[in-house]
């Protein structure tokens, strides 16, 4: 059960009972696509860096001359239907129909296809045979065989002592970390013993990594970039409609920006042009000299473009830096392995 609070309510308890019969159903139709497999996902809701680290992987994977695709539920997409997002060279949909992430991920990766469906095997089909699928939040996709699963963990708020859904975040007991082949914790400064020594709890052999979100670049709706040192001192408005904003919000003031108005959204959100005439109308009267939102909500203005022509709109590129360098190595060896060398 969860860490500390093991004592289940009622209203969790149903839950649990229908994760159960949803994870026996699908691991008893569980199928294999040919390539390797990895899955990159989490145990509780709302942004943990899974995204940068699906993208960091495709493009390692790449550059080590294998042919790839990350495979993608396309959450909050128009339509449910088997969809290619990308073929290697850019988007070939709106994100309307795929969804903001998939739409993400093609903009940002050259050389792996991107395909959306609910069912990750049917859509690994539709690929073709590839070297290596990466399954973008698949630790819950109990249809799909994974070769490797890698679990992300935002230490900011590392869930292990959150409570099941719906009255907390986990989708499944923080003990099933115990499935995990290689864990990320994500957002962290230093090493972090405390949480090491509950993970090991749970998987003893698993290796731990670390890594960070660094601010890398703004890029305006226009696509022209800029150097992220042109924040310090700027009166910046800030909005996002992402999992965790609270990381979004602290990069400013590591960066010496004068955030004078946050705007929160949430997750996925589809703005109108109420929402625009709604933080444009702040920035006017907070004489902002720039509005900055993240690359997966920028993406879902360029309809009204029009309306930054006097106060700028930017988004801040961020990356995924892992500490380890040897995290790459091992898992790539693990996939030609199957077998994940443990430290």
């Amino acid at each position: 059960m969860c860490y500390h609070n093991s004592v289940m309510t009622p209203i969790e308890y149903i839950y649990y009972m229908l994760y159960r019969l949803h994870r026996r159903q699908g691991t008893a139709r569980q199928k294999r696509l040919c390539g390797r497999t990895i899955s990159v996902g989490n145990l509780s809701l709302g942004g943990t860096g899974k995204t940068p680290l699906v993208i960091n992987i495709s493009r390692e994977s790449i550059r080590r001359g294998f042919s790839t695709c990350i495979l993608t539920r396309g959450y909050k997409s128009k339509t449910d239907e088997s969809m290619i997002v990308s073929r290697g060279e850019g988007p070939l949909v709106s994100w309307q129909e795929c969804g903001d992430e998939a739409y993400l991920m093609a903009s940002r990766i050259r050389g792996a296809w991107v395909v959306k469906d609910s069912n990750r095997y049917r859509g690994g089909l539709i690929a073709g045979e590839k070297d290596v699928y990466i399954l973008d939040d698949g630790f819950q996709h109990w249809r799909l065989y994974r070769d490797i699963d890698i679990v992300v963990i935002d230490t900011s708020r590392p869930s292990y002592n959150d409570r099941l859904l719906p009255l907390g975040r986990l989708r499944e007991p923080f003990e099933e970390i115990k499935r995990a082949d290689l864990i990320v914790l994500n957002r962290a400064e230093n090493r972090m013993p405390h949480l090491e020594d509950i993970v090991r709890r749970y998987n003893k052999d698993a290796p731990i990594f670390y890594s960070e979100i660094e601010p890398v670049s703004l890029a305006d709706i226009r696509g022209k970039q800029e150097d992220i040192s042109v924040l310090k001192g700027k009166r910046v408005v800030i909005f996002s409609g992402i999992g965790n904003p609270k990381q979004f919000r602290d990069s400013f003031y590591l960066l010496n920006a004068n955030v004078v108005e946050t705007i929160e959204f949430r997750d996925h959100f589809v703005y109108d042009e109420k929402d625009i005439e709604k933080i444009t109308g702040i920035a006017f009267k907070k004489k902002a000299d720039m509005i900055i939102t993240t690359e997966k909500d920028i993406i879902k203005l360029h309809n009204y473009i029009e309306w930054f022509n006097d106060i700028p709109l930017f988004a801040m590129r961020i990356k995924l830096e892992i500490r380890e360098k040897k995290f790459y190595d091992i898992l790539f060896q693990g996939i030609k392995s199957n077998k994940i060398k443990k430290e």
